[in-house]
């Protein structure tokens, strides 16, 4: 995820049928290059123009692999699918709080942010967060993706579970960071996993 420079300000339009007055791309480009611990990715052409008068082509890649998005279906047993989420949930106002002074890379790695340094980021730029905002936080990581993605994969940071407990609490709609999950590699160690901050945010979102 690409974050963009908008510290502490809503800025993508009106979200009641106005037109929108600005659009943000967080997805990274990705190629046969691009690492992920599961593997990289295969793109095989199936058809081409010269022999079939068409192009068709076969991309195949693992989950959670560069910008995506988690479903409650994903890590909740009766959670809701892609096509139950209503396109209008992904789209509209969003908030930005920048964590990478105190959570960047060249900070301690592996850490889970905590309520307070959120809740005193949103202070500090004299924002309220309210139910049916979207928030994206950034942590300063999204460059390792590229020059050090090994490391991206590894030691990355995330909310802690008593944070993500708030953001159901104030009922925000969608949430995003720039890291590879919203759970610590530890919580993947043994099956069955126990992904507790997917488990917080997205069972809220299930019926």
């Amino acid at each position: 995820m690409r974050p963009v420079s908008m510290e502490g300000r809503r800025d993508t339009g009106n979200t009641r049928g106005g037109r929108m007055s600005a659009y943000y791309d967080l997805s990274h480009p990705f190629d046969e290059n691009t690492y992920h611990p599961f593997g990289f990715a295969s793109f095989r052409n199936i058809q081409m123009f010269s022999s079939h008068g068409c192009r068709h082509a076969i991309v195949t890649m693992s989950l959670h692999f560069a910008t995506h998005m988690d479903t409650p279906w994903h890590m909740v047993e009766k959670g809701r699918r892609m096509d139950a989420i209503p396109l209008r949930d992904l789209i509209g106002e969003a908030l930005v709080v920048d964590l990478s002074g105190k959570y960047g890379p060249d900070r301690n790695s592996t850490r889970e942010i905590a309520l307070a340094d959120l809740q005193k980021a949103l202070e500090t730029h004299r924002q309220e967060l309210r139910s049916g905002d979207a928030l994206i936080v950034h942590t300063g990581w999204v460059p390792l993706f590229s020059s050090d993605p090994s490391r991206y994969y590894d030691q990355y940071c995330v909310l802690s579970v008593e944070a993500c407990a708030w953001l159901v609490q104030v009922k925000v709609r969608l949430f995003g960071v720039d890291a590879p999950d919203v759970d610590l590699p530890a919580r993947y160690e043994q099956r069955p996993f126990h992904p507790e901050n997917h488990r917080t945010l997205l069972s809220e979102f299930s019926p």
